[in-house]
């Protein structure tokens, strides 16, 4: 996020350190003193406007915090991250124009002097921030969330949030895990690689150019390094959004022309001071219409517009357009909206309130359910008394301290000075107090209380009516009473027993070392996902779908292995039996040509293969589909590109075909198995859309005269209750496929399943 709160040195302890604090704060001190130089330039007429306070654009970060806020605590408006765009320009605008300032006042930029100033503005809410979410991880969560909060933490301290996240975007099994408390450390990431480059640019044209130009022919060349830049970086961001769209989205070279538009406003403002001010009555309506394009933004952008461009480009023309129609211009009517009292405050808080609000939203809803009664004002009270004691108390007291002190109690051994004034004085602190003190008090009476068992599903959809074991036909894969009564025990559990593996083996990493090379199969690599003697052709099973046709692989493997079958897996991630055109989680363009090719080689293999039975097994959302079809047609495509399939691989040799319908999910392990929460918190339910999804399997089943198995019971009480483990065993490690242990637990079960089958 935009620059905001800048450190307090910390007094040194030994004399070693004494001398190297002293030294850092000397240097401070002379970066402050030049500040005051800049300062004092800010009002010729042809320096840069950046370098003034405009009330106007502390109301333009209070649009933007607010539509960050809102879509993150109720999802509406859909498209409110729009507001990350706006204050990306607003960085641009004001970081550029400062630097501009500098040079005309001090003739260089100092790049050292920059750096000690956005550490002063940006470390000390930040460092609280993670410091604090590091400690709240290992209060509320348990297992391997922990772990990977710890690790964006670190990836967030090194101003690389967002490298980390995106490597998670493009990965289909990381993208599923819960969302993390620092996710939204990856603005402030892209803005620090953003200067890492930035005020080097600046300081070659302003200072080794300029030296042999004019001002003006300097600032020129500088429009022109900016323009080419930003226009370069978005003709880059349409390459890359249509390609890559979910690593896209965390790239600073895919999102500097958002910061690039702001530095041109400043620059162009520079170089063409003539221009804004000869706006006259044209701010008003300039100012009212870019707030419009931003507000409208946040209603029409979608994941088909194509973000972070052309979908943020609304968005960023808006905010230019309200920094435009301020510049050179004494606050007016029409700034109302923009200036009043409530606005430039929450605009002066809105770094703290950006930092805060993310992290409570995700402990507090880890804590409560969203559906009683105290979760939104616990989650407002919170945020609002941690947003006014960040600011008031750490972020503005640090920006603002005196640091003349430090230099003399350095020199005179620690002793301070009589007469000397207090370091720093934080404004507000009653309000500040008692808003913690309120935050404090509610979140400790509400966790008094025992938390309500709230059974909540992962899949979506409608509930579903309760499915009764009477009314099971012969689909219905009947589970052992062993098992029926070890599910209907877990589902009434009020108490954890020892899980095994346990909640920190539950990721991304056992399931990789199941799967091993079943993530996609080719020719060349088949043999990873082959399990019995390939020497056996005689009893020939072949496994196809998608990754939870892999999660199935140790079920079908305890199965049919001991029975000296040999067992092919022709599986791809996210590529689903049907034979239907579709799109991945992550909207890679070549991934739809890649699942395309994928099955027209597994009904090649699998006549090759020759097999005695062929198991289909996937799970399936229908906005994935290529076509773009929705409704009966949606529903037509992917009941029919089953029954291709189906067809297409009992044709050659009349195997056997069986259809598995996938696991019922649960609430993920990692974000239910809080220190607060118990078993009843983690039961799933059977969703109306694994329902509707096994009704159109069973129908293509019916249709191609072939076999279908309704496995929900293996998994879920005949009620339609689905516990998140059974006995000590988790069923699912991230809420929707099935962890290897219970998986390979089910062995007896698809045996006998599968016997029925074959007969």
């Amino acid at each position: 996020m935009i620059e905001y709160a800048r450190p307090r040195w910390q007094a040194p302890n030994s004399e070693a350190d004494n001398r190297v604090g002293c030294r850092i704060t000397e240097l401070g001190l002379r970066r402050e003193a030049h500040g005051r130089t800049v300062s004092s330039h800010a009002g010729r007429r042809d320096a840069p406007q950046p370098g003034r306070f405009r009330k106007d654009i502390e109301g333009l970060r209070a649009v933007a915090v607010v539509l960050v806020v809102l879509d993150h605590l109720v999802s509406w408006p859909r498209a409110g991250f729009v507001g990350v765009d706006v204050f990306f320009v607003i960085s641009g605008f004001l970081i550029t124009g400062l630097l501009l300032n500098e040079s005309e006042g001090r003739g260089r930029i100092s790049i050292r002097s920059f750096y000690a100033r956005r550490a002063r503005r940006i470390l000390p809410a930040a460092l609280t921030v993670l410091l604090v979410v590091a400690v709240a991880a290992h209060l509320v969560f348990r297992g391997a969330r922990v772990k990977d909060t710890v690790t964006d933490v670190w990836w967030s301290l090194g101003f690389s949030a967002n490298v980390h996240f995106a490597n998670i975007g493009t990965d289909y099994f990381q993208a599923n895990r819960p969302p993390s408390m620092v996710q939204h450390f990856w603005s402030l990431a892209v803005e620090e690689q953003f200067y890492l480059v930035w005020p080097v640019v600046m300081l070659i044209v302003l200072t080794l150019i300029g030296r042999r130009l004019s001002s003006a022919a300097g600032r020129s060349v500088l429009l022109a390094v900016v323009g080419a830049g930003t226009v370069a970086s978005y003709v880059w961001a349409l390459q890359q959004t249509a390609q890559f769209p979910a690593a896209a989205y965390f790239s600073t070279p895919v999102r500097a022309w958002e910061l690039g538009a702001g530095a041109l406003v400043a620059v162009a403002s520079a170089r063409f001071p003539g221009i804004p001010h000869s706006l006259g009555r044209a701010r008003g309506p300039l100012s009212a219409l870019g707030v419009a394009g931003i507000v409208v933004s946040s209603f029409i952008v979608n994941a088909n517009s194509g973000f972070p461009a052309p979908g943020a480009t609304l968005p960023v023309v808006g905010a230019a357009l309200v920094i435009v129609a301020g510049i050179g211009a004494p606050l007016q009517n029409w700034t109302a909206p923009l200036t009043n009292l409530v606005s430039t405050y929450i605009g002066r808080v809105s770094f703290s309130l950006y930092l805060w609000h993310w992290p409570v939203i995700i402990i507090v809803g880890a804590l409560i359910p969203k559906s009683t009664a105290v979760y939104y004002p616990v989650i407002l009270t919170a945020v609002v008394a941690l947003t006014v004691f960040s600011h008031h108390f750490i972020e503005s007291p640090l920006r603002t301290a005196n640091f003349r002190i430090i230099v003399p109690l350095c020199r005179s051994g620690g002793r301070r000075p009589n007469g000397s004034r207090r370091t720093f004085s934080p404004a507000h602190p009653y309000a500040a107090l008692a808003s913690g003190a309120l935050a404090v008090a509610v979140l400790i009476l509400y966790t008094l209380q025992p938390p309500p068992p709230v059974p909540a599903s992962t899949e979506g959809g409608a509930d579903s009516p309760p499915i009764a074991a009477s009314q099971a036909d012969a689909n219905v894969a009947q589970p052992s009473p062993a098992l029926s009564q070890a599910i209907a025990l877990a589902a009434d559990a009020t108490s954890w027993p020892t899980l095994d593996p346990s909640l920190d083996h539950l990721d991304t990493n056992s399931a990789f070392a199941q799967w091993k090379g079943c993530r996609g199969a080719t020719e060349a690599s088949l043999s990873g996902c082959t399990f019995g003697d390939p020497r056996n052709t005689e009893k020939v099973a072949v496994v196809l779908g998608d990754s939870f046709a892999m999660a199935w692989m140790p079920t079908i493997r305890a199965a049919l292995v001991p029975q000296h079958w040999v067992v092919y897996g022709l599986l791809m991630e996210q590529c689903p039996a049907a034979f239907v055109s579709v799109l991945d989680g992550q909207r890679r363009p070549k991934f739809q040509s890649d699942c395309d090719r994928h099955h027209a080689w597994m009904i090649a293999e699998t006549a090759r293969l020759n097999p005695r039975l062929v198991i289909l097994a996937s799970n399936f959302a229908f906005g994935r589909l290529a076509s773009k079809a929705s409704g009966g047609a949606a529903v037509a495509e992917y009941q029919a590109g089953m029954e291709k399939t189906i067809s297409a691989v009992k044709a050659p040799g009349k195997p056997r075909v069986l259809t598995l319908s996938p696991p019922p999910g649960s609430p993920s392990l990692e974000s239910c198995a809080t220190a607060v929460a118990q078993p009843p918190s983690c039961l799933g339910k059977l969703s109306g859309g694994w329902l509707g999804l096994r009704a159109l399997d069973a129908a293509a089943a019916t249709a191609t005269a072939t076999d279908y198995a309704d496995t929900h019971l293996w998994f879920c009480t005949a009620k339609g209750v689905c516990p998140s483990f059974v006995g000590s065993t988790p069923v699912r490690w991230d809420g929707a496929h099935l962890t290897s242990a219970y998986a390979s637990s089910l062995g007896p079960e698809m045996a006998s399943f599968i016997a029925k089958v074959m007969r």
